[in-house]
């Protein structure tokens, strides 16, 4: 038992040096291993058994319709699935996922062995097995990427990813073996049996590490949806032209599929065997992209530069194709197929993730999903109607497809040279957009030849913005190729290249560079020495305790204050580091002695490090510091308190930065802080706005905040705010839909909606109107029988003057709203002009509205802007607007059920100067429908009073 268990912890010693592993996310990262394994395991014993089925029923004729509904079924699928999502929580949707697979592969086999599922119904087991492989895989490294920051995924994806390859490579043999001795049918029971094993990995790594996080946590570690990935594809031309390339990669490679399976399929009658080839050919595939992608990949970019390693698989697939026509036979085709696996996963991948430098990382990860999921999926059934057309229509032989193959990788390669040239162009963008001022005579001198080169001679020779731009893109690459280059950054005269610099350096592997860059925590820039610090703490050979211990209780605040922050950073979301290092009393100790320190600048640099370590690490024990230091006086304090508060991305937090909107000075900290909480944040503050828990002053500005998501649920709930709220709130939110429209034409706003609330925004301009013609006339009347105290004609003054403001505040939303639907460079002026022009000027701003607006908004627009040319309150207005004449009693009941807190405080303080009982029926109206707490307030104190 000694032995086993030393033989395990040397191996686990070997696996955590080897693969970059700590000691404490070594069982997650284990056990996740495991569930991709198994995954791929199940995937590769279930897709070999249902093909064969699927063929030697139906026959290789049936195989283009196949594609076609897969293709159909993945994207409604995915929309279906997006749906899902919003409505339930991200482990239920898994959990019914794989159980659900179970229950699916049990019921095929059971009806497969029974032979209830033959014929057309054979389509359903064969499209179930493609959705399955793209929908478990795809939901596992959501789960992987909820457990993990950004820095340990870089790290520990690789070694998780080759539970995916062992997977490939062991389910295909396993299937080959079984089948000697097991019908092909009941392999679907043993990947059943597989299959449970992820239920339970899954809601262990859930319950550990996933339910703990709070919504707007989760949100942050899953990928957001913003900005439409088809409208940021076609933004780019170098990502469109990848996104064309990757298509038609996936078209060849499915007309490579049909032939293989094709001549498999008619040269191995038995089920069983035919079983056993495909598993075999699915590992063998996998051993060979393995071993191209350890030993080849690297040499062949290295060599060849990526626009010629891209090369290599159409000119492979063409090859093969050319001799297929001259020879048709089974192992040309496999040729063809090996060609095909091997090097689309190694050689052509890793070449198109260097191409993809220049594009920003935050554009990458929003187009991911979509060349992975829609351009796969419609590349795959236009190879299906590329082969029911030529196959089922024209009766063409399987081998003949090849002419089309060679066709389209011409077209492949012409795409290819087109990428090259579009890379280059992008590359020269990069650098001519790293914001270095250029006189007309000055031209960079940076060549941009192969792309491995260029980022070489960036690194090596270019000016520090650029530097700066491309070790930001390479930071998603990890290329060691760049090491000794970005090595030598180490040395560079600019904090934040040196800060990236290490920040590269990190996820590379070459060389130890510890002793380097533990002399680099002594550098005057804190950012240098935080990334120095994290650095040290993932590389560091000797005992990290106790270098940490040495610096983090350094005389030197500055390094003290580093070492504290790039501790929080590296054990953010990971207790057990904490633990091991004992963060909380390092904070303890932080907070002591900043309250030992006399010098103002040293507290308020101890202070904000404390305040940062605090929100990295979201230690609720230390909550109570920063809500202090939300109160604090300091600017610089307060906004790292803010900042820090939203790192926590605890709900308890969201009030307080919300109370910080109306000040101008920490208007923008708070906006981004808010921003930092993704779209769960979204429903929280329109609630707040709609029940109105935050203050007046604030909620105006939350529309900021919601606006800077820019996605279509942030145009819906500004939609919601245009509705029954306060004025101000109202016009930031048309405001803000207005510049949405304008800048981001993908996000929808129904015309519809913008007609009703012109309509509405009318009718509620001829409503105040009327009210206003019936106090005047009511004041008119008491004044002439002199029945009305100097009070309350005052009030009825204050009432008409803040209605007159209304009918301005009102018209000024008419416009705004127009500003949605017309261009505003068109709508803009003709208001201006309406306000303050001449009287011509507005007659001719008339004329122009009335040529642009469509025939239902004229009826109700020109009237009213034709009513502005009046004087403010004549008859003759009233009468061409046709306005009702309303009593007393309905001006007071239709102005207190407005969403205006002024206006009811003006109505409330009139009724309160008439003295009289007659309002008490309205009064206590208003305590059934009011939420507001000060006019409910104001209307009780009332009704006692008139009582």
């Amino acid at each position: 038992m000694d032995l086993t268990n030393s033989v395990l912890k040397h191996i686990k010693t070997i696996l955590l040096k080897v693969f970059d592993l700590k000691e404490e996310e070594f069982k997650k990262t284990l056990l996740l291993q495991l569930n991709i394994f198994i995954i791929i395991t199940t995937l590769l014993i279930v897709k070999p058994t249902i093909n064969s089925l699927f063929l030697s029923e139906l026959t290789s004729d049936a195989l283009p319709l196949g594609y076609v509904l897969t293709a159909i079924m993945a994207i409604v699928g995915s929309y279906f699935y997006d749906k899902a999502l919003e409505k339930y929580p991200l482990n239920i949707i898994i959990d019914k996922t794989i159980i659900g697979s179970v229950i699916s592969l049990i019921l095929f086999g059971v009806g497969l062995n029974f032979n209830l599922i033959t014929g057309f119904l054979l389509y359903i087991p064969y499209i179930w097995v493609a959705i399955f492989g793209l929908l478990t895989a795809s939901q596992f490294w959501i789960l992987a990427n909820l457990v993990y920051n950004i820095r340990e995924a870089k790290r520990v994806f690789g070694f998780i990813g080759a539970g995916a390859i062992a997977g490939g490579i062991f389910g295909g043999y396993l299937t080959s073996l079984l089948t000697t001795f097991i019908d092909s049918v009941n392999l679907l029971f043993i990947a059943a049996l597989l299959l449970c094993i992820c239920v339970f990995i899954t809601r262990y790594i859930w319950k550990t590490e996933i339910a703990k996080l709070n919504t707007f946590q989760l949100t942050l570690k899953s990928n957001a949806k913003g900005e439409s990935p088809l409208k940021l594809i076609k933004q780019s031309k170098l990502l469109s032209l990848i996104a064309l390339v990757i298509g038609l990669s996936v078209l060849v490679a499915k007309l490579v599929d049909y032939q293989y399976s094709d001549y498999a399929s008619r040269l191995i009658d038995n089920q069983d065997e035919l079983t056993s080839f495909f598993g075999f050919w699915f590992s063998t595939l996998s051993v060979i992209s393995l071993l191209v992608q350890l030993f080849l990949t690297k040499r062949i970019v290295g060599t060849f530069g990526v626009g010629k390693a891209l090369l290599w698989l159409p000119t492979g697939i063409l090859i093969g194709s050319v001799i297929l026509l001259l020879l048709p036979q089974l192992w040309v085709i496999v040729f063809i197929k090996i060609v095909d696996g091997s090097l689309k996963q190694s050689v052509n991948k890793a070449s198109t993730e260097l191409l993809s430098i220049p594009i920003p990382i935050e554009i990458k990860k929003k187009t991911k999903t979509f060349t992975d999921v829609v351009v796969d999926s419609i590349a795959t059934g236009l190879a299906g109607f590329i082969l029911i057309f030529f196959i089922n229509g024209l009766n063409i032989s399987s081998t003949y497809i090849s002419v089309i193959i060679i066709i389209l990788i011409a077209v492949w390669l012409v795409l290819i040279y087109f990428l090259r040239k579009e890379y280059i162009i992008a590359f020269k963008d990069l650098l001519d957009n790293s914001g270095i001022k250029k006189d007309k005579h000055h031209k960079e001198v940076i060549k941009v030849t192969s792309i491995i080169d260029s980022v070489l001679r960036v690194f090596n020779t270019g000016k520090e913005n650029q530097i700066i731009n491309m070790l930001e893109r390479t930071l998603d690459v990890k290329d060691e190729r760049f090491f000794n280059s970005i090595k030598n950054l180490l040395d560079h005269e600019s904090p934040r290249v040196k800060t990236l610099a290490i920040d590269n350096l990190y996820f590379l592997k070459t060389e130890n560079l510890s002793s380097k860059i533990e002399t680099m925590v002594y550098d005057k820039d804190q950012d240098v020495t935080t990334s120095a610090f994290r650095y040290l703490l993932k590389n560091y050979k000797q005992n990290t305790i106790v270098l940490f211990e040495k610096y983090i209780n350094s005389n030197d605040n500055t390094i003290a204050n580093a070492a504290l922050v790039g501790l929080s950073l590296e054990s953010s979301h990971n207790q057990l580091l904490q633990n091991r290092f004992n963060l909380d009393s390092k904070i303890d100790a932080a907070l002591n002695k900043y309250l030992e320190l006399t010098d103002q600048d040293l507290k308020t640099n101890k202070i904000t490090a404390i305040l940062e370590s605090i929100g990295n690490a979201k230690i609720s024990a230390y909550y109570n510091v920063l809500k202090t230091q939300l109160l604090s006086k300091d600017l610089e304090i307060l906004k790292t308190a803010i900042t820090s508060a939203a790192k926590t991305l605890d709900s308890e937090f969201i009030d307080v930065i919300i109370s910080h909107l109306s000040v101008k000075e920490t208007r923008q900290t708070a906006v981004d802080a808010l921003f930092f909480y993704k779209e769960p944040v979204i429903n929280v503050l329109y609630q707040k706005v709609i029940k109105e828990t935050i203050d007046f002053e604030d909620a105006a500005y939350v529309i900021l905040v919601i606006e800077k998501f820019k996605s279509q649920k942030a145009i819906n709930k500004l939609i919601l705010l245009t509705n029954d709220t306060e004025h101000a709130v109202k016009i930031e939110a048309i405001e803000a839909l207005k510049r949405l429209k304008w800048k981001y034409p993908h996000l929808k706003i129904k015309d519809r909606f913008i007609v009703d609330k012109i309509l509405d925004e009318c009718q509620l301009y001829q409503n105040t109107l009327a009210v206003i013609h019936t106090q005047i006339v009511l004041q008119y009347k008491k004044k002439s029988g002199v029945t009305e105290s100097k009070d309350e004609t005052e009030a009825r003054n204050g009432l008409i003057h803040l209605l007159e403001q209304r009918l301005d505040r009102q018209l000024q939303r008419i416009f705004r709203f127009l500003g949605i639907k017309y261009p505003p460079n068109d709508v803009d002026p003709i208001f201006n002009t309406m306000i303050h022009g001449q009287e011509e000027q507005r007659l001719h701003a008339i004329e122009f509205l009335d040529n642009i607006l469509n025939s239902q908004l004229k009826k109700e627009l020109i009237p009213v802007a034709e009513s502005m040319l009046l004087d403010s309150n004549s008859e003759e207005k009233i009468k061409k607007l046709n306005l009702k004449v309303l009593s007393e009693l309905e001006c007071y009941n239709e102005l207190l059920k407005r969403k205006d807190i002024k206006l009811k405080f003006a109505v409330l303080y009139l009724i309160e100067k008439s003295n009289t009982a007659n309002y008490k029926p309205l009064l206590e109206l208003v305590l059934i429908n009011e939420t507001n707490k000060k006019i409910r307030t104001q209307t009780e104190n009332l009704l006692r009073l008139i009582s």
